[in-house]
């Protein structure tokens, strides 16, 4: 187990991770997002195709509406794992060298939202859209199991954006010192207004208005602020967001440390 973990600790590993989790991210989102738009019939001969703007983002692991649905589930599975890695390093940014309980207690809970979020996503790309269906006739629970592990990685990923930011704004020494960030103050503006202003806005949005499918051809009789992939899309931009920059800023530090 103390092998296991020192080579999750390994600041190599933990810089490789980081490196390639982004790559694979954003490389599988856009990728799955360009073949679904390319493909506008899809396996189903939906004549309107995938649109980012009616469908939600497990709908391009869905193989009535993209031919190559494994790829945005790829990426969510080797993302999720990837990071695991990154979110244990995280403790060690997070912590200072004579820390007191508060900060001590906001680290470790963030480390834990993050390593839930990370299973939450790896499960969210094994548990399909076309695998949830299965699942959902096999061992029914009342509710989709697809949706279920999506909620537990959405939710965990914004309650550990807010904790993050947070811990930048009121522990100066994270930036400053620990990443060597040359202008922080831009970077807690940026945390505060994505983690905690437009994440929240997202989320709450998504989870109140109504739950449709395209199926259902909800724009036809909803307005734009109540259609629930859009608001999906931005939540899933935003985390993505602060995820990603938080991946950066564990490179820079990780390249700091290695230089010393």
């Amino acid at each position: 187990m103390r092998k296991l973990k020192n080579f999750l600790t390994n600041l190599q590993v933990v810089k490789f991770s980081a490196i390639a989790a982004i790559i694979i991210w954003i490389g599988g989102v856009i990728t799955a997002l360009l073949i679904g738009l390319l493909d506008p019939a899809g396996p189903s001969y939906d004549p309107a195709g995938y649109n980012p703007v009616i469908n939600y983002i497990s709908d391009l692991g869905n193989q009535d509406l993209t031919p190559m649905p494994i790829i945005i589930n790829w990426a969510m599975m080797n993302t999720g794992l990837l990071l695991i890695p990154v979110s244990l390093h995280m403790r060690k940014i997070l912590i200072g060298d004579e820390s007191k309980v508060l900060r001590k207690v906001l680290a470790n809970a963030s480390v834990v939202c993050m390593i839930i979020a990370m299973v939450g996503l790896f499960f969210t790309g094994v548990i399909s859209e076309d695998v949830g269906e299965v699942w959902d006739n096999i061992f029914p629970i009342g509710y989709p199991w697809h949706d279920l592990v999506a909620d537990f990685a959405f939710t965990s990923l914004l309650i550990a954006g807010v904790l993050i930011s947070t811990q930048c704004i009121l522990y100066r020494d994270i930036l400053e010192e620990k990443i060597g960030i040359s202008n922080p103050k831009r970077v807690r503006i940026i945390y505060v207004i994505n983690s905690w202003i437009l994440t929240p806005i997202f989320f709450y949005m998504f989870y109140t208005v109504p739950y449709l499918w395209y199926t259902d051809h909800f724009w036809t009789f909803l307005p734009w602020w109540q259609w629930a992939p859009l608001w999906e899309w931005l939540l899933m931009i935003s985390l993505s967001f602060w995820l990603i920059s938080a991946g950066v800023l564990t490179i820079k530090q990780i390249n700091r440390e290695l230089a010393k």
